[in-house]
């Protein structure tokens, strides 16, 4: 899949081409992206702020569901507990 990013001044001619875009056969998605949107989901953890316990889990939980050959979750707490016992 192939994501085509289109930035334009006035809304009202987004909705407008977004609408046309709708109608072509192969475009799967057409959405319109305003500046301050809340992150979806998958970006829960904001740039610059610690992420919270549950967080953490969340992505442990996460890293458990996928079948990615790379680090392992417990591996993954292993170095985090590490690294939070680093001096500042």
């Amino acid at each position: 899949m192939t994501t085509l990013t289109v930035t334009i001044d006035n809304k009202a001619q987004a909705k407008k081409l977004a609408g046309l875009l709708k109608s072509i056969k192969y475009v799967k998605e057409v959405r319109i992206e305003e500046p301050g949107i809340v992150l979806p989901d998958e970006d829960w953890v904001l740039p610059g702020r610690p992420a919270t316990e549950a967080e953490i889990e969340e992505m442990v939980n996460q890293m458990d569901k996928h079948t990615y050959s790379g680090i392992t979750s417990q591996k993954f707490l292993e170095v985090l507990e590490k690294w939070n016992k680093k001096p500042a």
